[in-house]
């Protein structure tokens, strides 16, 4: 397993998704460039392929995650890996990602 390049942020997002014949919702729990942290009831195997619509809080249009690739589970919480992004979703999560790191914590 390599080391991660950047550690995870706290979010608290709803996110659906769909694939590999599963579709549901859950929350978004930790977000990083690379992937996240799903909590949902659903159960899918690793491996499994998952289209995700992740809804931003404020005024942010969703990200839609084309490809991710659920590389891990425990209980109800799965590990994800972002493969593929849709339209300009990448540099919008960049983005994001960036104003949470510059901003004072809470």
């Amino acid at each position: 397993m390599k080391p991660r390049s950047r550690s995870r942020v706290p979010v608290d997002y709803q996110v659906s998704f769909t694939g590999d014949h599963v579709a549901g919702q859950g929350v978004l729990t930790n977000l990083a460039l690379s992937g996240g942290e799903i909590e949902t009831d659903f159960q899918f195997a690793t491996g499994t392929h998952l289209c995700l619509d992740v809804r931003l809080s404020g005024a942010r249009s969703p990200i839609v995650i084309a490809l991710a690739i659920v590389r891990w589970k425990q209980g109800d919480r799965y590990g994800v890996e972002f493969v593929r992004f849709e339209g300009n979703a990448k540099q919008q999560l960049e983005d994001m990602l960036n104003q949470r790191d510059s901003s004072p914590s809470a």
